[in-house]
């Protein structure tokens, strides 16, 4: 509605009678300055073209800037002759970061099937080992640019072959870049928690639900040796203070080449350690892996 108004007073108000006269034209400028007026910035960011006089009185402009980053991995084998199997394995790794808070999601999935002679001579694929894993962790950076950070975080896992119907826990606690290079740093982290252990029922024993409090330890050492490789050694453990009650370590360690822009070559090698199991079912099981890695 403004713009029609702006437009009949201007043809009215710029005709050949009127344009002759300078006041009609002040007019037209007050008109179309009083229906269309312009906003004064209410706040200023560095990049304006505003002469400094002008930011007096002015609060800076709060812009935070979000991203997200990651990769997704895949890989698979198999095996054909005397004893075929399979072997697939994917995961995500995903981070959110928006001003001093950083998001971690991983997703982990794996699983193997083997070719095994039932009873009627036959053979027939089974499942022989399948996990899926997934955790959340966010830190919040106490100061700007700073190395301190409060951390909290949750994870969930159900492994059929491990003993275990699940395991879940949730810590908090604090944590600090110990030290940072152009090419490496290394981060550790410390606080209590709570976890959640649901042992596997057997024809011999019951499942039985087992709870404990606990101090969650972490650490991270990431190196890049040249533009293309770059080395990751990460540690966790969930120590259960109390004597016979489970405490849980795992160890990654992997080396990434990149291939072209946005894909990677990854190899890895896994360790997973409960302290106490049930059921014959081994204490530690490694997972060696090689995959190709999608940036995002």
């Amino acid at each position: 509605m403004k713009q029609l108004i702006s437009f009949t007073l201007l043809l009215v108000l710029s005709s050949p009678l009127a344009a002759e006269e300078n006041s009609n034209i002040q007019a037209i400028d007050a008109i179309l300055s009083a229906l269309n007026p312009v906003e004064k910035p209410k706040c200023y960011h560095f990049t304006d073209e505003v002469p400094p006089e002008e930011f007096i009185g002015f609060p800076e402009c709060n812009i935070t800037a979000s991203v997200i980053s990651g990769s997704v991995e895949v890989g698979a084998f198999f095996n054909t002759g005397d004893n075929d199997y399979a072997i697939g394995k994917a995961k995500a790794d995903l981070v959110h970061e928006v001003g001093k808070l950083r998001s971690n999601w991983i997703l982990d999935l794996f699983g193997r099937i083997t070719e095994k002679e039932q009873e009627n001579g036959k053979k027939e694929y089974e499942t022989t080992d399948q996990k899926w894993a997934t955790s959340l962790q966010s830190n919040y950076t106490l100061e700007e640019g700073g190395k301190n950070y409060l951390f909290g975080f949750g994870s969930y896992e159900r492994n059929r072959f491990n003993g275990f119907d699940f395991q879940t826990s949730m810590a908090s606690g604090w944590g600090r870049r110990w030290y940072e290079s152009d090419k490496s740093f290394f981060d550790a982290e410390i606080g209590p928690g709570y976890k959640i252990d649901e042992v596997a029922e057997t024809d011999t024993h019951n499942n039985e639900t087992q709870k404990a409090v606990i101090i969650r330890a972490a650490a991270t050492y990431e190196r890049r040796f040249f533009d293309s490789m770059q080395f990751k050694q990460t540690f966790s453990a969930e120590m259960a203070p109390k004597a016979n009650e489970n405490s849980k370590y795992q160890s990654v360690s992997s080396i990434t080449t990149k291939l072209i822009e946005s894909l990677a070559l990854k190899f890895a090698f896994k360790v997973d350690h409960n302290t106490e199991v049930k059921n014959d079912t081994k204490n530690t099981r490694t997972e060696t892996s090689l995959t190709l890695v999608f940036s995002i």
